[in-house]
């Protein structure tokens, strides 16, 4: 994500009523995010996903035609993925698949706003890692064998 640019998010629930919910809930805790589309199953999602390139996935586990699962295992390592679901069974495999978080439904604020620091964090890391990359390529002009970029691996403060 690029500085001054609103991250952006879609939402993925066959429960109309509670993907309506978590969009509310999102408007009023994160009103900087862009909700670009809200997908009613699996393939829709992941439709959605190639379509708009969000930064964000929120999906449910259980949905017609692929699975949160799947649309996660499906999306790149550049969309971060929360799954939103009433089964708790699903979590290890949610977390195998790098989940930035498991949320259990009913969502309260409270749980949500801790996802959407975390998601801030995240989105944050992307941002500064850019930039150390530039410092660390400008070094390894000024200084040949000083840093080897090859060997570089950025890890965002969680």
């Amino acid at each position: 994500m690029t500085p001054n640019r609103r991250a952006t998010a879609i939402i993925a629930d066959d429960e109309p009523r509670l993907a309506a919910y978590l969009r509310e809930r999102l408007a009023e805790l994160w009103p900087d995010l862009v909700v670009a589309g809200v997908a009613a199953n699996g393939p829709e999602a992941q439709a959605l996903i190639a379509a708009e390139g969000p930064d964000i996935a929120f999906l449910d586990i259980r949905m017609p035609g692929l699975s949160g699962l799947d649309v996660a295992k499906s999306a790149g390592r550049d969309v971060h993925v929360v799954f939103v679901t009433a089964f708790d069974e699903y979590a290890v495999d949610a977390f195998e698949r790098a989940a930035v978080d498991y949320l259990l439904k009913p969502v309260s604020d409270a749980r949500l706003a801790q996802t959407i620091e975390r998601l801030r964090q995240r989105l944050a890391g992307e941002q500064a890692a850019p930039g150390l990359r530039a410092v660390l390529a400008t070094l390894a002009e000024l200084a040949p064998g000083l840093v080897d970029l090859d060997n570089v691996v950025l890890i965002p403060h969680l």
